[in-house]
């Protein structure tokens, strides 16, 4: 259910590497990664997809969504929903199954607001939106996540 993408070389993840990816294929588990040197206008870094498919066992009743959590606002840096290392662990000690990220009381979905994203929607980051990233000095919406735990 979740896709992993990095630089193969330096491991960073896909999208600090400064390349544009295709339509569609920006990491995703239905259309994994893709960088074709049309699109990005210079050759594609060396990239790695790992595929995490969840272990629930024989009982997919079992895993359940969290409530939707708004954990910070988009002022000062921006909004961030961080979850793992650099967050917290909304599933008791185990690692998120998936993640849907959208904005708080329009129920917009993060990848159609057109804003520029940092964290783009992982089970294992979280969601991340920088000021600094955005045009005209818009600020990042505020957004809201929710995690499906085993």
């Amino acid at each position: 259910m979740c896709a992993r993408c990095r630089d193969r070389d330096t491991h960073y993840h896909y999208y600090a590497t400064g390349d544009t990816y295709n339509t569609d294929h920006d990491c995703s588990w239905e259309n994994g990664l893709v960088c074709t040197s049309d699109v990005n206008g210079k050759t594609c870094k060396d990239y790695e997809v790992n595929f995490k498919c969840p272990n629930i066992g024989t009982c997919p009743a079992c895993a359940k969504w969290t409530p939707w959590m708004d954990r910070d606002n988009p002022s000062g840096n921006g909004d961030a929903e961080h979850v793992g290392p650099t967050g917290f662990n909304p599933c008791s000690g185990h690692e998120p199954i998936d993640i849907q990220c959208r904005v708080t009381g329009t129920n917009q979905p993060w990848d159609q607001t057109g804003q520029v994203i940092k964290v783009k929607c992982t089970s294992s980051e979280g969601f991340v939106c920088e000021n600094s990233d955005q045009p005209s000095g818009e600020f990042c919406k505020d957004y809201e996540v929710r995690f499906l735990c085993p």
